[in-house]
């Protein structure tokens, strides 16, 4: 059983801040949620000032983990509360920059934390497993390597090239998920599709879970929520991202608006 821990809430104006609980978040993640206790404390110090200082990862991570820490603070959400592990399902994931931020976030109190990242196109997983990779490597530098290993303590993001629907004939994948999150959902491109992929990640949350959408677009948000509440969602929060990076195209944003799902 995982001890509850209060979040202490980060004030936006505040990124050095964010930039070091980011950071510590992802070396934890990379670790396995057990850091040796050689660690250089130069080199961690001097890390820690290159992120804090930096865009890694780029304002659009961060802004991502403020609207997240937002909400789950706001309405105090615990997906897969009380248990050792999180199983996180990222559908539609593309070329998933968020791959390590949301295992980093949900597991940010010590809970160890389980993604399967999944889109229908190889060419975009790859994409995915490279930026991982690439990610990992930096926190390597700080990590005795034989702690990220694929011991039992250590977090693993597996990317799958198929539709969700398939993902029962993977044997190790399980069947409910503590947060299902997907990334500026499309309706309008394809209404009947994303009608399924909303069903399906909402049949597979589990008892405590959480499905967490991003949307580009102010309208398409509300037409994307009437459509979940259809399905049997419980709207939980939807909150505008005031930090959202705009885009070339009018009323569209990075982030734009975050909800969070529960089923009724």
């Amino acid at each position: 059983m995982v001890e509850e821990q209060k979040i202490s809430p980060i004030s936006s104006s505040k990124d050095s801040g964010l930039g070091v609980m980011m950071f510590d978040s992802l070396l934890s993640h990379f670790s396995g949620n057990n850091l040796p206790e050689n660690i250089d404390p130069a080199l961690l110090k001097q890390m820690r000032k290159e992120f804090e200082s930096s865009e890694f990862f780029g304002e659009d991570m961060r802004n991502l983990w403020l609207i997240l820490e937002k909400i789950q603070i706001k309405e105090n959400i615990r997906p897969g509360r009380d248990k050792d592990r999180i199983q996180l399902l990222n559908l539609a994931c593309g070329y998933c920059e968020e791959g390590a931020i949301l295992p980093a976030f949900w597991g940010r109190n010590g809970t160890q934390v389980q993604q399967y990242s999944v889109d229908l196109r190889d060419a975009e997983i790859d994409k995915a497993k490279r930026r991982y990779a690439a990610t990992e490597s930096i926190f390597k530098s700080a990590i005795d390597p034989k702690i990220v290993s694929s011991g039992e303590n250590a977090q693993r993001v597996e990317f799958i090239a198929d539709n969700a629907v398939n993902l029962s004939k993977y044997g190790q994948i399980p069947s409910k998920f503590d947060v299902v999150f997907i990334r500026h959902q499309n309706l309008w491109h394809d209404r009947a599709t994303w009608q399924k992929i909303y069903d399906y990640a909402l049949n597979s949350l589990s008892n405590t879970g959480v499905l967490i959408i991003t949307s580009y677009f102010d309208r398409e948000h509300l037409l994307a929520l009437e459509l979940i509440k259809l399905l049997g969602g419980k709207i939980i929060a939807t909150e505008r991202n005031e930090r959202s990076r705009q885009l070339d195209y009018p009323g569209k944003s990075i982030d734009r608006h975050v909800a969070a799902i529960s089923v009724s």
